[in-house]
């Protein structure tokens, strides 16, 4: 019965309609990245808020207890799964380049002049971007290349930057996992896949999330669209419940993303599924924008997700842990996301409004989360620094 509960439970949850996963930004015309941001007390005061936390914990609660559970009797099956997701990680690569080629080329053949910077609301009136991306298209092909290629992506994104600023960029950090994830895999090879795989599995995750927590900081951005392009999507529900809900799901699946086991092969599925199903809703423009996070996806849902597995090895306890990091995540988050906006959006040289330093405290206490778990999960041992300041030359 636990099983049957928590399965149907993860089940509801994941398949909880979220907003099509059309990137507000492609198709609002309210947004205005300088615009202030609810107040994370604002949010996180919202009984229907604290509704969604609370199941979402319940949710994640019983999702974990499943995998820890239910898995291990299986020891058969769970060998020959692990086995088979080993095999599809050594191919994981190629198949990211033929994604990225596929993606540079569909980025110059969409308005014929090759304007696209990186994602369809980023253009560009100079006529260097359209041989760049014919170039990366080209020189990912082949491994040795990589790295030309992986530097021009990284052009690209820091035109980005310099175009609409790095807090807007911050959408898309996926795109700085894939430049690193291709880079150690062309010049480091299998020794650096776990570094590589964790660092690309970390920034679609955090991309996910900072997606979703605009879902609940700007929600007039995905108000526009509900009332004019997605209106069918909501089927009858209010505006505020759904696009909170949305949020709220997205975040979730991004948390399980990064930190599950077979949970995060599951919401790879499910954010795959729900990028597919955008496409006939909201045409083209998504199905390219978003064709390189739907490779990673794809990637994700057939390997194996070593932290995880090495979260749980590392210490007991894993899963209320990870419930534990969802719960300062969410108000850290916003925290973070509202000290972020600050420092690109600077006001008239005042002193730091209370909103400023109630986010900074609202962050705190999940940097001091990351910084103690985040050595578990990478196979660096991190040395005190009195062990550094008396280590002699020689064993240096």
């Amino acid at each position: 019965m636990p099983a049957v509960l928590g399965t149907g439970l993860a089940t509801l949850a994941c398949a909880w309609p979220t907003s099509a996963q059309a990137h507000v930004k492609w198709f609002s015309n309210v947004v205005n990245c300088g615009a202030t941001p609810l107040s994370p007390l604002a949010v996180l005061g919202s009984p229907l808020f604290v509704m969604l936390v609370l199941g979402a914990l319940l949710t994640l609660c019983i999702v974990f207890m499943v995998e820890r559970h239910i898995l291990p009797r299986f020891e058969t099956l769970h060998q020959v799964h692990a086995d088979w997701k080993q095999r599809f990680s050594r191919n994981a690569a190629w198949l990211l380049r033929i994604g990225v080629c596929v993606y540079f080329v569909s980025l110059f053949t969409q308005d014929g002049q090759g304007r696209i910077v990186l994602t369809p609301e980023l253009k560009t009136a100079g006529s260097w971007v359209g041989p760049v991306q014919l170039l990366i298209a080209a020189l990912v092909l082949w491994k040795r290349t990589v790295p030309l290629a992986v530097l021009g992506m990284l052009s690209l994104y820091a035109h980005g930057v310099w175009a609409a600023g790095w807090f807007h960029m911050l959408d898309y950090v996926y795109f700085l996992g894939a430049a690193a994830f291709l880079w150690l895999d062309a010049t480091q090879g299998v020794a650096m896949h776990y570094i590589a795989f964790t660092l690309l599995r970390v920034s679609a995750g955090f991309s996910f999330m900072w997606v979703s927590i605009e879902k609940w900081l700007y929600p007039q951005w995905t108000y526009d669209i509900l009332d004019h392009e997605l209106a069918m999507v909501t089927m009858g529900l209010d505006k505020s419940f759904f696009v909170m809900s949305a949020g709220m799901v997205e975040f979730c699946l991004a948390l399980l993303l990064v930190l599950g086991r077979l949970s995060s092969q599951v919401a790879s599925l499910v954010l795959l599924a729900l990028m597919v199903a955008a496409i006939p809703l909201v045409g083209v423009i998504d199905a390219i924008g978003h064709a390189p996070l739907m490779v990673v996806l794809f990637i994700f849902s057939a390997s194996q997700n070593r932290i995880g597995y090495r979260a749980e090895a590392a210490r007991r306890g894993a899963d209320l842990g990870h419930v534990l990091t969802f719960a300062l995540a969410v108000p850290g988050c916003m925290g973070l996301y509202t000290l972020m906006h600050a420092l690109a959006y600077p006001g008239t040289g005042e002193l730091p409004t209370w909103h400023t330093l109630l986010a900074l405290l609202m962050s705190l206490p999940l940097l001091w989360r990351l910084w103690h778990t985040t050595p578990k999960l990478f196979p660096v041992r991190r040395r005190p620094w009195r062990e550094l300041v008396t280590l002699s030359p020689q064993a240096a």
